[in-house]
C-alpha cells in the first residue's frame, strides 16, 4: 500500500497506482490543490477535473493546475522550460507558466486558462474541407515549433529510449505476418543507412495532434485558437514530431492526413525515419492502425510510411 505524503499524495506511486489514482475525480486531489492555491493566491471556488491529458489537470477560473508524479517529474521541468520559451514566439498562444512547484515528490505546474476547446470534440463534425483547412494549419504551426531554438533543459536520451523500445519490440509486436517478420530489418536499415542523430535537433512539441489544439467558432468558422499541453516538449530529431499526428489523428481521415503531410513535404528519408519511430512506439496496434488506413495489405513497412507520412 502507497504511504501518503502531508499533501495526500503517494510519492511512492509507479504507473499502476498513478494509474488508479488519475481514474478518481476531485475528493483524493483537494488537498494537494487547496495547498496549491494559498501558496500562489490562486482565485477562490470549486476546482473542476479534466478528463483528457495523461496528469492530472484541474481548473479554477482562469487557472490551470497540473499535478504531476514522480515518474513524469523530468517531463515537468521540462514543460516549465517549453512554456518559457514559446511564450508569445508562435501563430497560436500557448499557456502562460504563472507557477511551479513541489508536493514532496510531486511536480505542479500553474498556467493561464485558454480560451476555446479541444479540436478532438469537434472533428468529427467537420466537413472534409474544414478537416483540410485546419490540417494544414496544424502542419505549419508544427513547421514554426521547430524552427524555434530549444532550450538546454529540453534535451532527453532520445538513444536510450530507443534501444528499450527496440528490445521490448519482438514481444510486443502485433502486425500481419509478413510485416512483423519484416520489422527488424527494416528497423536495422533505417538505424545503419538513415541519418539518425546526425541532424541538428529541433524543438519538439511532441504531442501537436487534435487533443491539444484548442478552437473557437469565428464568423461562422471553426478556428484554431491555442496550443496547450507541453508535458512531451523535447529537444530532438524532426520526424519523431510526425508519428502522433499521424497515428492518433489523422489516420482514419485520408484527405486530411494529406493535406497535413502536403504542407510538411517529408521526404522518402524523413518517411521511413518517422515510420520506423512509429513501430517503435505503437508495436501493439499495428494492425487497428493498418486497418483505418486502408492498408491492411502492405507487405513492407515502407509502403506503410508512404499511406501514413505521404500525399499518395
Amino acid at each position: 500500500m502507497s504511504l501518503l505524503n502531508p499533501w495526500g499524495l503517494p510519492d511512492d506511486a509507479g504507473y499502476d497506482t498513478f494509474s488508479a489514482l488519475h481514474a478518481q475525480a476531485l475528493a483524493p486531489w483537494q488537498p494537494a490543490l487547496e495547498v496549491i492555491r494559498a501558496r500562489h493566491s490562486l482565485p477562490g471556488g470549486p476546482f473542476t477535473r479534466f478528463a483528457l491529458g495523461k496528469n492530472a489537470v484541474f481548473g479554477c477560473g482562469e487557472v490551470v493546475v497540473k499535478l504531476v508524479p514522480p515518474i513524469w517529474a523530468g517531463d515537468a521541468a521540462r514543460e516549465a522550460a517549453a512554456l518559457r520559451a514559446v511564450q508569445g514566439r508562435l501563430p497560436l498562444p500557448t499557456p502562460e507558466l504563472l507557477a511551479t512547484g513541489r508536493l514532496g515528490r510531486w511536480a505542479y505546474l500553474v498556467t493561464a486558462r485558454l480560451p476555446g476547446r479541444p479540436l478532438a470534440e469537434v472533428w468529427r463534425d467537420l466537413d472534409v474541407p474544414g478537416q483540410t483547412r485546419l490540417a494544414g494549419q496544424q502542419a505549419e504551426l508544427l513547421l514554426g515549433v521547430q524552427a524555434l531554438t530549444p532550450p538546454p533543459e529540453l534535451h532527453f536520451d532520445w538513444p536510450g529510449l530507443l534501444l528499450r523500445q527496440g528490445l521490448e519490440l519482438r514481444a510486443a509486436l502485433q502486425a500481419p505476418p509478413a510485416l512483423a517478420q519484416a520489422a527488424e530489418a527494416f528497423l536495422q536499415d533505417v538505424s545503419w543507412n538513415g541519418p539518425g542523430f546526425g541532424r541538428a535537433p529541433v524543438f519538439q512539441h511532441g504531442d501537436l495532434n487534435f487533443l491539444n489544439l484548442l478552437v473557437e467558432e469565428r464568423g461562422g468558422q471553426i478556428t484554431l485558437s491555442a496550443l496547450m499541453d507541453w508535458s512531451d516538449a523535447r529537444s530532438g530529431p524532426a520526424a519523431h514530431d510526425l508519428i502522433s499526428p499521424a497515428v492518433n489523428q489523422f489516420r482514419r481521415w485520408p484527405q486530411a492526413r494529406r493535406a497535413w503531410a502536403g504542407v510538411l513535404a517529408p521526404t522518402p528519408e524523413d518517411r521511413r525515419e518517422a515510420t520506423a519511430r512509429a513501430l517503435l512506439y505503437y508495436p501493439d496496434d499495428w494492425n487497428a492502425i493498418l486497418a483505418d488506413l486502408g492498408a491492411a495489405q502492405a507487405t513492407s513497412w515502407e509502403d506503410v510510411g508512404d499511406v501514413l507520412f505521404g500525399t499518395a
